[in-house]
């Protein structure tokens, strides 16, 4: 890494390291020297010192006949970023105890329209663990390439799924249609009857998707939500009948 990169790196814009490092090597030079080497015009570098001083990276020669400018030694800029992060570990407690009162609170967000609803499922395919509880019709119906993608990366290990499915026609054919294996579960509900949302937990937010009369979603992000969610969805889980019981492979149809 060059010089220059570490002095963007610690703060200093592109023309700030010019002149920094122009005068390091002058060692004390006038403005116009300090222009000519940084390759700057000169009003540009009057107001370049005047910010490096201010970050004390740059000092004014005392008593001299015209303005005479120094570096200073680039120790201090370590012994500036040493201080920050004292002071950043000082205040981390107080700056941390923010932070998680804003977490506590539950956050409830809409999204509306195709587009929005997309980004929402894009999340949840990043998430470590999702559990899904819906009717497949209507997220076949809108983002048909979603189901397999999800199903990619369970097989792939980067996410556990969990699909609590209805014995609708459209539920039956989607299942056959996927990869099942140890982090992609599929269990089917006891009886007939559909769900008219898409509904997902992952993460600690509970969403719910509708689609009629139009494409919006629901998030909520609050644990005392989410987990009593969670709760009803493991005792649900429970009374389903898993995939390999009620199937046989390659058929289309419960046995």
């Amino acid at each position: 890494m060059e010089i220059s990169e570490v002095l963007n790196q610690v703060g200093l814009n592109n023309k700030e390291t010019q002149v920094y490092l122009g005068l390091l090597e002058l060692g004390t030079a006038s403005v116009q020297l300090i222009a000519q080497k940084a390759g700057i015009k000169r009003p540009t570098t009057y107001l370049i010192l005047d910010d490096l001083q201010r970050k004390g990276l740059v000092s004014v020669v005392p008593r001299a006949k015209k303005a005479l400018y120094t570096a200073e030694s680039p120790q201090k800029i370590l012994h500036d970023l040493h201080h920050k992060q004292e002071l950043a570990k000082r205040f981390l407690p107080n700056m941390m105890a923010l932070y998680n009162a804003k977490i506590d609170k539950p956050q409830v967000l809409l999204f509306e329209g195709r587009d929005a609803v997309r980004e929402v499922y894009k999340k949840i395919l990043k998430a470590k663990e999702v559990d899904f509880f819906s009717t497949i019709r209507d997220i076949i119906s809108a983002y048909p390439d979603y189901p397999k993608l999800l199903n990619q990366k369970a097989m792939q290990g980067s996410v556990k799924v969990r699909e609590l499915l209805t014995r609708s026609e459209a539920d039956i054919v989607y299942a056959n249609s996927m990869d099942h294996g140890q982090n992609f579960l599929q269990r089917f509900t006891p009886s007939q009857g559909e769900f008219l949302t898409d509904n997902c937990l992952y993460d600690g937010n509970a969403v719910f998707f509708s689609y009629q009369p139009y494409i919006f979603a629901v998030q909520i992000a609050s644990q005392g939500i989410y987990k009593s969610l969670r709760n009803l969805f493991e005792y649900a889980w429970q009374a389903a009948e898993p995939f390999e019981k009620l199937f046989s492979k390659g058929k289309t149809a419960l046995v």
